[in-house]
């Protein structure tokens, strides 16, 4: 009897084990559509300066992404006077990913199946070449691991999504077909007589998470560093 009780024990742990396992990584392509981007007095935002609205593609896993976010618009017209402390960006919730990302030994990949909507996340394929394929900025709440589904509030399920606290950020929300985030300046600045350079600078090394029980995929938040110089 005591044997089987280890035994049973030892086999529990290996299924929860092979339910719960997940993981982060590195995609090969990380293409967002960028909307709007303001400059902002402080967090809040209240009276921002549109620097520029317009769609644009860009793939943020690339070795030119922050020169090509850099140049989104002009930065010729911000006004004198004013001391910019915040940048707030508008981007489309729909993703173009391509990742192959490892969990519990296996791996997980975006297979082309273009089946993610705001409460569903990507479920990818455990073999096969990885391709690109389309994502959604899922809603907050908590997601089933054996399909990617939100079953209700973070907490309740087995993959919690949370946009209050972000790590690159200062604030982000997501609704409709846009997510906002605001992310801090690394340095306040002012307008002087030469036009500045934006400079941003992308880590996307863990912005793809994956769970293996269904390869259920979801977009992480990528580390944003933005200057104006």
């Amino acid at each position: 009897m005591k044997k089987l009780f280890f035994i049973l024990l030892f086999t529990f742990f290996i299924i929860e084990r092979g339910y719960t396992a997940s993981d982060e990584g590195q995609p090969t392509q990380y293409q967002v559509t960028m909307k709007k981007v303001e400059l902002c007095t402080d967090l809040a935002c209240t009276s921002p300066f549109v620097l520029g609205e317009k769609d644009m593609d860009a793939d943020i896993a690339s070795v030119t992404a922050g020169a090509d976010v850099g140049s989104y618009a002009p930065t010729t017209g911000i006004p004198p006077g004013i001391v910019y402390t915040h940048l707030r960006v508008t981007i489309s919730r729909t993703f173009t990913i391509t990742a192959s990302i490892s969990v519990d030994g296996g791996l997980c990949r975006t297979d082309g199946g273009d089946n993610a909507t705001a409460t569903q996340m990507t479920v990818g394929a455990s073999s096969g070449t990885a391709v690109a394929e389309t994502m959604f900025l899922v809603n907050a709440g908590s997601y089933g691991a054996s399909d990617g589904t939100r079953d209700g509030a973070v907490g309740s399920s087995n993959i919690d999504v949370d946009y209050s606290s972000p790590e690159s950020a200062k604030s982000m929300t997501v609704s409709g077909d846009n997510a906002v985030m605001v992310y801090e300046l690394t340095a306040p600045y002012q307008k002087t007589l030469r036009a500045p350079v934006i400079k941003v600078k992308f880590n996307t090394a863990t912005a793809i998470g994956v769970e293996d029980t269904a390869c259920s995929m979801y977009i992480n938040e990528p580390s944003v560093t933005i200057s104006l110089q």
